[in-house]
């Protein structure tokens, strides 16, 4: 990424260009001497023609904050891997990195089926049988990491006896739990958390509640009622907990909720840019990361800044805007999307998250944190499921280190400052962290740019993601340069600059 490709026009002389060519090699050694301490997949920008290639500007206004960093990053584990994460150091190093701050986590997936025990903390609600070693030892790891669990319960849709714990009572009338009956359920997360010390705040009541209620204002009272008992109990237990339902943002349940819901702690959404694989070109997923779902209102949802107002006009309180879920598709009927694991979904990602943080979202939730390769490659989609590790070698792929670009060098209340590009082909965002400038480059075409750095001057440390790096072997190159070299895109890139500010 930050290489300059010298560009040396023919000369009418045969000993011209070997002289050229011998001198550009001279120049090159002495270099590599010079910086040899560093990476050994270090190159620095040599300068050069750029007219080959459409210049980008990007001016830096470091005086000038535009706003105070909210984000923090986050992942989800789900079916067994949650395991995974117990029981791999190298997953756990991994997570630790890249600086996931929330660790988002099902309590109703069965993993007998892989050898594990489930996580289902009520083995029985008819004896009372109860066992929390996996729920303790998972969110003790989760804490190990710096991170804090959001515990998601329950699953309202068919076969709901398939997401509660077993032998609870199902109303036949509106087919969900009986408020009072699954409301101790919560309350038991609650009370076994406070006996153990540990603060866990983050629960939601409900994975996509809609699979329950959609298009039913009926069944939207009855899940109301349920959560409403739930979040009493939990809170009576303890105050302290932040409760809320993915759910939230649909224009119907927000509206509803106004007038018969308890409060919500944090406005809770999910973000999928893609339901198909093939369904749109890679410039409208990239379009759709910056201005698609959650972050535009459209006619059935609010955006989640909409949603934070209307609940602050009619509540008087501003929440948090955490979304649980995310990825670029959630196709998963023959396989995952293969777009996932390479440049495409890095850049994809990296663009949400830039967007993210300008619009004071919270934490951003990635589904998930790691997935088989081998076991992904027999759906025939050629995907390889949703992770950005890979769990058959413990392996990142592109996402993972876009993530660790950004997390491992961002903290909340860092200052944003202004940035500019002179070409939508070329994203930026900057910010300022423990006197360090960062600054976040994403090129979103396929083709090279000729990028300028303004506004700033001295040495940048360079990191940086591209296709010249197949995304099956995927690695991060790194660089050293001065901020007057010009750096050349090769195609979708995702890099990390940073100097020393004083």
């Amino acid at each position: 990424m930050y290489r300059m490709d010298v560009n040396l026009k023919p000369s009418t002389s045969r000993k011209v260009a070997q002289f050229a060519f011998l001198f550009t090699i001279l120049v090159v050694s002495v270099i590599s001497i010079s910086i040899g301490s560093q990476s050994t997949n270090q190159t620095l920008a040599t300068r050069g023609s750029i007219s080959y290639w459409p210049s980008v500007d990007i001016a830096i206004n470091i005086s000038r904050v535009i706003g105070v960093n909210n984000l923090s990053l986050a992942f989800q584990c789900d079916w067994e891997r949650w395991h995974h994460l117990i029981d791999r150091p190298t997953m756990q190093n991994l997570a630790s990195e890249a600086n996931f701050k929330l660790v988002r986590i099902f309590d109703f997936r069965k993993t007998s089926q892989w050898g594990y025990p489930d996580l289902m903390p009520c083995r029985d609600w008819a004896t009372q049988t109860w066992d929390w070693t996996q729920v303790d030892a998972l969110t003790q790891t989760i804490f190990s990491i710096g991170a804090e669990p959001l515990y998601c319960l329950g699953y309202p849709r068919d076969n709901i006896q398939n997401y509660i714990p077993k032998n609870m009572p199902v109303n036949p009338t509106t087919l969900l739990p009986y408020p009072n009956d699954y409301a101790a359920y919560c309350k038991e997360w609650v009370k076994h958390f406070k006996a153990k010390g540990w603060p866990v705040r983050f629960y939601e009541i409900g994975n996509e509640p809609d699979h329950y209620f959609y298009g039913s204002s009926t069944k939207l009272g009855y899940y109301v009622d349920l959560w409403n008992a739930c979040a009493r109990a939990m809170r009576a237990e303890n105050p302290n907990v932040l409760i809320s339902q993915d759910r939230i943002v649909m224009q119907t349940v927000l509206d509803y909720w106004l007038t018969k819901g308890d409060d919500v702690d944090y406005i809770d959404l999910h973000k999928y840019d893609a339901g198909s694989l093939g369904g749109y070109t890679d410039a409208q997923l990239f379009s759709r990361a910056e201005t698609g779902e959650g972050f535009t209102t459209t006619s059935g949802w609010y955006s989640a800044v909409d949603a934070q107002k209307k609940w602050l006009n009619a509540r008087g309180k501003k929440l948090p805007m955490i979304c649980s879920e995310s990825n670029l598709n959630w196709y998963t009927d023959t396989g995952t999307d293969p777009n996932i694991q390479k440049m495409t979904g890095a850049v994809w990602i990296a663009l949400v998250l830039k967007t993210a943080m300008l619009k004071g979202w919270s934490y951003f939730t990635y589904f998930e944190f790691c997935s088989s390769k081998s076991r992904e490659q027999t759906y025939g989609s050629g995907g390889w499921g949703f992770g950005m590790i890979n769990e058959d070698d413990n392996k990142p792929w592109y996402p993972y280190y876009v993530h660790k670009m950004i997390g491992s060098n961002l903290a909340v209340g860092d200052k944003l400052v202004e940035t500019k590009s002179s070409s939508n082909d070329v994203r930026s965002i900057a910010w300022l962290h423990e006197g360090k400038l960062n600054i976040l480059l994403i090129c979103k075409v396929g083709e090279s740019r000729a990028v300028t750095i303004q506004g700033v001057s001295g040495q940048l440390d360079v990191s940086w993601i591209d296709s010249t790096i197949s995304y099956v072997t995927p690695s991060v190159q790194t660089s050293i340069i001065s901020s007057v070299e010009p750096l050349i895109t090769k195609g979708y890139t995702v890099a990390s600059l940073q100097m020393l500010v004083s």
